[in-house]
């Protein structure tokens, strides 16, 4: 038997996690984390020419991944409404069409894009829209926590309206670590932790 104040933290916990992520990608900097979509070290890729609306392609993926600052520790950000587009993504070749998606188990193998893991949220934008799937280190977004979690009940609080009051405090802040993308010695193109898409609309 779970009690309701463990489910309420249980709860909490979900919720609070889910807000972290939110923030890690589009925080405003002020009062809150700054995100990585509002970062100046964001690289977009933009879309292309003839790029249809709504519309994510194999080669939108694949110059993502040409901008990633070390992309064995990188992961997939997607909306869930990219998954369509994504389990498609394919490159033209001589032999034939190479697929980009793999789609796992749904258990303990996760899916992946071109080799690395995707992590599907409703954090990211809808489809179509810059931030509907995004490449991104998270071991390169920097987080200060100040002292633990700490969660309180009161009954005492709206003890007039036989009302338990519940309180969570956690106080912490973060940011991406660059500043700026990284210029290579050799090349033109920029790299970075966080990459996205340009609107294709």
């Amino acid at each position: 038997v779970i009690s309701f104040v463990a489910l309420i933290e249980a709860g909490f916990r979900d919720e609070f996690a889910a807000r972290l992520l939110d923030e890690r990608l589009w925080g405003t900097g002020v009062g809150e984390f700054l995100g990585a979509m509002k970062s100046p070290c964001l690289v977009t890729v933009p879309k292309e020419g003839t790029q249809g609306a709504d519309t994510i392609l194999g080669v939108n993926i694949q110059k993502m991944r040409q901008r990633a600052w070390r992309y064995g520790n990188c992961v997939w950000i997607a909306n869930h409404d990219t998954y369509d587009q994504l389990s498609t993504a394919h490159l033209s070749g001589t032999h034939g069409d190479v697929f980009l998606f793999s789609p796992g188990n749904g258990i303990d193998v996760p899916a992946t894009l071109l080799g690395r893991p995707i992590i599907v949220t409703e954090a990211c934008a809808t489809l179509g829209t810059e931030g509907d799937v995004i490449l991104a280190d998270l071991s390169k977004y920097l987080s200060a926590v100040k002292g633990a979690l700490k969660s309180d009940t009161s009954i005492h609080l709206w003890f007039d309206q036989n009302t338990t009051a519940f309180r969570f405090v956690m106080r912490m802040n973060g940011q991406p670590w660059l500043s700026a993308p990284i210029a290579r010695k050799n090349g033109s193109n920029t790299l970075s932790h966080f990459i996205t898409c340009a609107v294709r609309a």
